[in-house]
């Protein structure tokens, strides 16, 4: 009992850190987090009007959902979007 404790806490405390980390580069480059919540959003609404897409590999097939997959580009290209974005504010600081 003891020991499951303990773990219980140990989580608490390693959830409570990745969120104040989470926040804190959040804060830090507002642009890019902006971006990749709007570019994974837009990707997955994208993809739930297509439906679903086919994967096959090595003799073996599966279905993959397309939001899925379009979520994920579009996160990434709104990353990198939100990055061009961050990056004049950037430098203007440090001037």
């Amino acid at each position: 009992m003891w020991r499951a404790t303990m773990l219980f806490r140990a989580g608490d405390r390693m959830k409570q850190r990745i969120a104040q980390r989470v926040a804190a580069v959040a804060k830090a480059r507002p642009a890019e987090t902006r971006w990749s919540l709007i570019g994974a959003a837009g990707g997955a609404i994208l993809g739930l009007l297509v439906g679903g897409v086919g994967i096959t590999a090595m003799g073996g097939g599966t279905g993959v959902p397309a939001a899925v997959i379009l979520a994920i580009v579009g996160g990434v290209l709104g990353n990198r979007f939100g990055i061009s974005r961050d990056r004049p504010i950037r430098n203007r600081e440090m001037d």
